[in-house]
C-alpha cells in the first residue's frame, strides 16, 4: 500500500462576517485570514493504482490570539507540540489502521523530512518515501547534496510531465538522469529526544532532468527512503512510486477550485462545515477511483461494487441504455463488472460524447457527471419505492 500524505488550508476569508467566532475556525497558513487546515492521508494500491479510501485525517487551526515563534521558543519545543507532527501523527494512525497490509510505503513532500520520523516510524513491514528538503550531514560531516553530486549517473529515466497553465509548464517527456547511494544521516542538534539514535542509515534517489526546454525550470527530486536501492531498477521504482504524489493534489483540487468547492460553504458554524468537509472527502474519492479506473487495462480493472452500491448499480443500468448511442462507436464496451463501465456513464452524463477517438473525460467532467447522476438516482428510489 501507497499512504500518501500532505496538508492544505481551507479558506473561509470571504465568509468572516457570516461564521460564529469560537465555532471551529482560526488562522491559517498566512496568519491572517480564517479558516483551517486538512491533512489527509490516501491509500493507494501499489500494484494495481486503486484507491482505496483514507487510513487518516487531521484537521486543525491557528489560535487567533497565539504567540509568535520566537515567544513560544519554538525550535527547542518537543516534536509531539509543533505542527509538523502532523506526519508523524499521520504515519503512526495508518500504521495502525492498516495492520493487515504485508507492507506500507509513506510517501511526503519536503514538509515531512524530519529525522525523529526516519527513527521511529520504519519497521521490516512499513517504509519511507520523502523528498527532501534540507542539506542534511551525512557519513563523516559532508553535505547530502554535494555528495550526490559526485556520484554517477546510472541510467536515463522518461518522465511525462503534464502541462500546467497556472505555473506555465508545458507538458512535455523529461529526460531524467538518475542517482543513487546508501548514507548515514546524523541526528540535528535541534532534535532534543535523547532517545533517538545519532544517526541512522538511509538511501537517497536523485532524479535531475539533464536538459529541460528553455524557459522550463529542470526537475530535481532529491528523494530519502529506507527501501534498499541497490540497482537502476529499484531506483525508478522509487521515482514511480513518488510520482503518486499527483493523488493527494487531485484530492485537494476536488475537494475546492472546481470540485465540490467546500471554500463556497454558506454554513455559519465551523465545526458543521469541518463535517462537511470530511463528508465531501467520499465524493472525491469516488471521482478520483473513476479517473484512476480509465488509465487501467481490462484485467486491471477496479470491482464496480468497491465504488457504487446494488442500487446504484442497477439505476446505472439503466442509464447505460439511455446514454450508448446508435453506432458501434457510442456503445459502452466495458465489463459491466468493471468500474470502467460505470465510468464511461457518469463521463457521458458529465458531458462527454463517449468516443475512444476523444481524450478521456477529467475529473471535473466526471464531477458534473456524479452530480447529475445522484439528482437522477435519488428520484428513481422514490419511484422504486412500494406506495
Amino acid at each position: 500500500m501507497l499512504c500518501i500524505q500532505d496538508s492544505s488550508e481551507i479558506n473561509l476569508e470571504s465568509h468572516r462576517g457570516r461564521i460564529k467566532p469560537g465555532s471551529g475556525i482560526g488562522l491559517i497558513g498566512n496568519n491572517k485570514d480564517l479558516g483551517f487546515f486538512i491533512h489527509p492521508t490516501i491509500v493507494i494500491d501499489a500494484e494495481k493504482a486503486h484507491a482505496l479510501g483514507y487510513s487518516h485525517v487531521k484537521l486543525w487551526h491557528r489560535p487567533v490570539e497565539k504567540l509568535d515563534k520566537h515567544q513560544r521558543k519554538y525550535k527547542v519545543q518537543p516534536i509531539e507540540k509543533k505542527e509538523s507532527y502532523k506526519w508523524i501523527e499521520s504515519a503512526l494512525n495508518s500504521k495502525r489502521v492498516l495492520q493487515e497490509a504485508s507492507k506500507i510505503t509513506i510517501i511526503e513532500d519536503r514538509e515531512g523530512d524530519i529525522y525523529e520520523q526516519f527513527a521511529n516510524i520504519p519497521d521490516e513491514r512499513v517504509h519511507l518515501l520523502v523528498r527532501s528538503c534540507r542539506d542534511r550531514k551525512i557519513n563523516d560531516g559532508e553535505g547530502l547534496y554535494d555528495f550526490i553530486h559526485t556520484l554517477d549517473s546510472e541510467g536515463e529515466y522518461t518522465l511525462k510531465v503534464e502541462g500546467d497553465i497556472r505555473n506555465n509548464r508545458k507538458g512535455r517527456k523529461a529526460k531524467i538522469e538518475i542517482r543513487y547511494s546508501k548514507v548515514t544521516i546524523h541526528k540535528p542538534k535541534n532534535a532534543k529526544n535523547e532517545t533517538l539514535p545519532e544517526s541512522t542509515d538511509l538511501w537517497i534517489v536523485e532524479a535531475c532532468e539533464s536538459n529541460p526546454p528553455k524557459g522550463q525550470k529542470a526537475i530535481v527530486w532529491r528523494l530519502i527512503t529506507t527501501h534498499p536501492v541497490k540497482s537502476f531498477r529499484q531506483a525508478c521504482q522509487i521515482v514511480d512510486w513518488y510520482k503518486q504524489r499527483w493523488y493527494i493534489e487531485q484530492v485537494f483540487r476536488l475537494l475546492k477550485q472546481k470540485g465540490v468547492r467546500i471554500e463556497d460553504s454558506e454554513l455559519e458554524q465551523g465545526w458543521a462545515i469541518r463535517k462537511l468537509t470530511i463528508m465531501l472527502l467520499s465524493t472525491v474519492l469516488k471521482i478520483l477511483q473513476m479517473h484512476l479506473t480509465l488509465k487501467e487495462e481490462e484485467k486491471n480493472n477496479q470491482k464496480i461494487t468497491d465504488v457504487f452500491n446494488k442500487e446504484e448499480i442497477s439505476c446505472l443500468k439503466k442509464l447505460n441504455k439511455e446514454y450508448e448511442g446508435r453506432t458501434e462507436k457510442q456503445k459502452n464496451k466495458n465489463r459491466a463488472s468493471s468500474l470502467k463501465w460505470g465510468t464511461w456513464i457518469i463521463a457521458r452524463m458529465g458531458g462527454w460524447k463517449g468516443y475512444e477517438s476523444q481524450r478521456p473525460p477529467g475529473v471535473i467532467t466526471l464531477k458534473w457527471g456524479l452530480d447529475r447522476f445522484y439528482e437522477i438516482y435519488f428520484g428513481w428510489q422514490l419511484r422504486s419505492q412500494p406506495q
